[in-house]
């Protein structure tokens, strides 16, 4: 794998990419799609070919150059169309398919859309987005939702197996091939313009960091198409390392969909982790085992020291909840607590958590099994690919895998770039060892009169390790004309029922000042607000603050009394 590594050091375009992963793996299957009892694999070549076929039609439709919106589900049908798009000299603009047709449409204006491909699934949606395109641009859908009145259905089942030639359009590696939105988790979303040669050089590093691997082996990935660590990581990625992805309709069958295609490795997020690590925590307490369960981690820890490792076997029930052949879960998109790495590691999975922004082309830097440090987001990835700094706090990227800019907002690009470096808006460190710390996101920090600065994710991730807590985020509020520290809860009613807690508010407050007390005065929270509805949030889990932070607050100033 090495020398394929070292190969695909010289692809610049998707077009060669798709080249390489069929050379190197061709027949492979490189996707699984489950529905139901049914499963439907896709080799690599059909994938190309079928590509192929929808790139020549676009070029002899004079269709070059053009912004693409693909909007539908994940799945081989959703990587055929994104490729078809990108290798025939367009750019694919990617759009979260569960936004109303309101804010669909923003984007699409946004993104300056012509053309639109759309999951017949989405059919009630349909009438709407295509009263953005030009008249003369019909729409186009795909999938087994059936025809969309007035819209073009392509139907992929009969490329697949259909020999085709490549189109040989001609791509240069800075040009441009994607738009995918900022996840608007602080304000408004951005449009950020990637090139082939961004998206190559990140699977490059990508492959780099990627362990043993048995091509043909499995891999789940879980995230939206729309966002982009899953096109490159959870999609791209793959393709070249002879991966076999599996799709089987999305977290709702998760758990049932490990145990059939038993991946070796996951690209998760934190919530889905969270989600398994109280399954397994709630069947060990049904099961009255919290005591046997530490005593095994005590066995097995010293067993480690001596270089004997047990832990597959003495935790096989939770291996066996992740199919009993995972080896490795990629966690990426918002914050991991580091408990939850330290637990799995003793359970003998890794999680491999990291830093990654949008703009970047997604991942910055990794944690690693042989490369670890717990409590950071790992390694930046090296040189000339990403070069990592800090300027006053704040975190600053630089190298190929940085963006071209926003999308038609000249000022918005000049405001985030300084002398070449990315300016992230996040907060944080590069300790002695070379491992990047985040401390905290720029725009959200409680700035105090006496010059404190307060960052909500640290209280955040302290609040969020308690079971009582569904979901979390901490902002300066007015209370009583008095602005104060405020932890906005939504709190986790079944844990409560089934606790038997009937008054919430006075159990969060009580546990709430057993945290302050481990805190200094100016950081302690002042407040509590409950909320009986969970809090809007991004595809990736990310509170969006601005929806519910006073505005005329982010720029007031506490006094910091405990």
């Amino acid at each position: 794998m090495e020398h394929g590594k070292h190969k695909f050091k010289n692809i610049q375009t998707i077009p060669a990419l798709l080249d390489y992963a069929v050379n190197c793996y061709g027949e492979l299957p490189a996707i699984k799609n489950k529905n139901k009892d049914l499963v439907v694999s896709v080799s690599r070549r059909q994938i190309q070919q079928a590509s192929f076929r929808i790139a020549s039609w676009f070029a002899q439709k004079n269709i070059y150059g053009k912004h693409i919106a693909i909007i539908g589900n994940p799945g081989s049908d959703w990587l055929i169309l994104f490729l078809a798009v990108v290798t025939s000299g367009n750019v694919a603009v990617l759009i979260d398919k569960n936004l109303d047709e309101q804010n669909i449409a923003q984007l699409m204006r946004q993104a300056d859309v012509s053309h639109l491909i759309l999951d017949s699934s989405l059919s009630s949606k349909a009438q709407h987005l295509k009263s953005v395109l030009d008249p003369d641009h019909p729409g186009m859908s795909f999938g087994e939702g059936g025809e969309i009145d007035g819209f073009f259905h392509i139907r992929l089942d009969e490329t697949l197996n259909e020999t085709s030639c490549n189109p040989n359009i001609a791509i240069h590696p800075d040009q441009d091939a994607v738009i995918v939105f900022t996840s608007g988790a602080t304000g408004n979303s951005k449009a950020v313009l990637l090139s082939h040669h961004n998206l190559c050089d990140k699977i490059c590093c990508i492959l780099h960091i990627i362990l043993d691997f048995t091509p043909g082996e499995h891999c789940i990935s879980i995230l939206p198409p729309h966002h982009i660590l899953e096109v490159t990581a959870g999609l791209l990625a793959p393709l070249c390392y002879g991966a076999t992805i599996c799709f089987g309709g999305g977290l709702k069958y998760l758990s049932r969909n490990i145990k059939f295609f038993q991946p070796v490795y996951m690209l998760v997020v934190p919530m889905v982790v969270e989600g398994f690590y109280k399954q397994i925590l709630n069947e060990i307490r049904n099961k009255g085992k919290e005591r046997q369960m530490l005593q095994a981690i005590r066995l097995s820890n010293l067993l480690r020291l001596l270089k004997i490792d047990l832990r597959r076997r003495l935790f096989k029930s939770i291996h066996d909840v992740f199919g009993n052949k995972i080896r490795i879960i990629f966690c990426g998109g918002a914050f991991l607590d580091p408990e939850l790495v330290k637990r799995f590691d003793e359970w003998g999975i890794p999680l491999s958590d990291g830093y990654g922004i949008t703009e970047c082309t997604s991942a910055v830097s990794c944690n690693l099994p042989h490369q670890q440090k717990l409590g950071s987001v790992g390694m930046p990835f090296p040189s000339p690919f990403c070069e990592v700094k800090i300027d006053d706090g704040e975190i600053l990227v630089r190298g190929s895998i940085v963006m071209n800019g926003y999308y038609n907002d000249k000022e918005a690009t000049q405001q985030v770039f300084s002398d070449g470096w990315f300016k992230t808006g996040d907060l944080g460190y590069i300790d002695a060892d070379g491992f990047l710390f985040i401390t905290g996101r720029k725009k959200n920090l409680i700035i105090l009169s006496d010059g404190n600065n307060v960052s909500p994710e640290e209280l955040e991730t302290l609040l969020e390790n308690l079971p009582l807590i569904k979901s979390v985020f901490v902002c300066a509020k007015k209370h009583n004309n008095l602005p104060m520290i405020t932890a906005c809860i939504h709190p986790d009613f079944e844990y409560a029922r089934e606790n038997g807690i009937e008054d919430i508010q006075a159990q969060l407050e009580r546990q709430t000042t057993q945290i302050n007390a481990r805190l200094p005065f100016y950081k302690r929270i002042q407040k509590i607000e409950l909320y009986q509805d969970d809090f809007e949030k991004t595809p990736l889990g990310k509170v969006k603050r601005h929806k519910y932070n006073t505005p005329s607050l982010a720029s007031e100033t506490l006094t910091g009394k405990g």
